[in-house]
């Protein structure tokens, strides 16, 4: 009917793994949350739906967050030099 309201949750289960999250949101056990990108896949084949995306705030990026520009470690400069490269 257009009329806004909110909805208490009380998750019975909380896990940071993705392959668990997809398994549990496939099974019906709830809906899950996180980048588009991860649930392409499932999504192309119908087996998750988008929900509440007009709540769903933009994607800005990663960042990464180190010491200073001087005396970079060469493994993290190799990293943010990997991590600057488009696509």
């Amino acid at each position: 009917d257009g009329k806004e309201f909110s909805v208490a949750v009380a998750p019975e289960i909380t896990t940071n793994d993705m392959a668990l999250m997809i398994k549990l949101a496939i099974a019906g056990a709830g809906i899950t949350f996180g980048m588009e990108e991860s649930f392409r896949p499932w999504i192309g084949r119908g087996e998750l739906v988008p929900v509440l995306v007009d709540y769903c705030p933009r994607f800005a990026g990663f960042y990464l967050y180190y010491p200073n520009r001087r005396n970079v470690a060469p493994k993290l400069r190799a990293l943010v030099e990997h991590l600057r490269r488009p696509g």
